[in-house]
């Protein structure tokens, strides 16, 4: 080994190593490539670890977003809805939505009942006094509300700018709310905003149903008809306030 190495340093085994390492250089190329893909195995398994982690930190972040979100929703919804309810001396009940008839989207299950003072026939608003329904079932921790829309709802209704036209409020298939048994002389056009009427006993006057779209007014008919916009969306409730009565 010793004669060796002196003999590499004065040059005399170069003819030797450049032949011994032309015919390596096959082999060398071929194991360095297999290292270079070993290398980069690892690598892009380093990576896939890597992505899955950043994954399922931007799903939790996503998760932390969406809750904060909502959460934030909630608390403005209940200022605004406190605030609104304390100037209009309303006695109310604020519940959560908890879910709905299997067999009919129109039925609202919420998480109080008659212990909390709830009963048939009370108002069911959110948006400071939009109504949306009424209680028609109370049990003991939870209540069943009939959205307006329903087409087995039926409320007594006016205009809000006094004018003395009135009729009977429906639900109509599709999410949508109709006027009707309007009197033809009595004056009522598009974009006239429709409230509750102080004819049933458990719902106040004044609470907001809905906008006027359009009118169906069919000649020899006896009254006429209105087409309502809902001024809150039905579909994507999650808190409502029962109006239990005037302070």
């Amino acid at each position: 080994m010793i004669l060796l190495i002196f003999f590499h340093y004065l040059g005399w085994l170069r003819g030797a190593e450049n032949f011994f390492l032309k015919g390596f250089q096959p082999g060398a190329r071929i194991f360095y490539n297999w290292g270079t893909i070993f290398k980069q195995l690892t690598h892009l398994g380093q990576l896939t670890k890597e992505n899955q982690k950043l994954q399922e930190e931007l799903a939790q972040t996503s998760l932390d977003y969406v809750k904060l979100t909502a959460l934030e929703a909630e608390n403005q919804y209940l200022r605004t809805e406190l605030n609104f309810l304390t100037k209009a001396r309303f006695k109310f009940q604020l519940a959560n939505i908890i879910g709905r008839l299997s067999l009919n989207d129109q039925i609202l299950i919420i998480d109080r009942g008659s212990l909390d003072g709830l009963k048939a026939g009370l108002p069911v608003t959110l948006a400071q006094g939009v109504m949306i329904g009424k209680i028609i079932k109370a049990e003991e921790n939870r209540a069943y509300v009939e959205l307006l829309t329903s087409i087995n709802s039926q409320l007594a209704v006016t205009l809000s700018d006094l004018s003395g036209a009135s009729g009977l409020l429906r639900g109509k298939t599709g999410n949508s709310l109709l006027m009707d048994l309007i009197p033809q002389d009595q004056e009522i056009k598009p974009g006239d905003l429709v409230v509750s009427a102080a004819l049933e006993e458990l719902v106040p006057a004044g609470l907001l149903i809905g906008r006027v779209e359009n009118l169906t007014n069919l000649a020899g008919q006896i009254f006429k008809t209105a087409s309502l916009a809902p001024l809150v969306n039905y579909q994507n409730l999650r808190m409502v306030t029962v109006i239990l009565d005037l302070k």
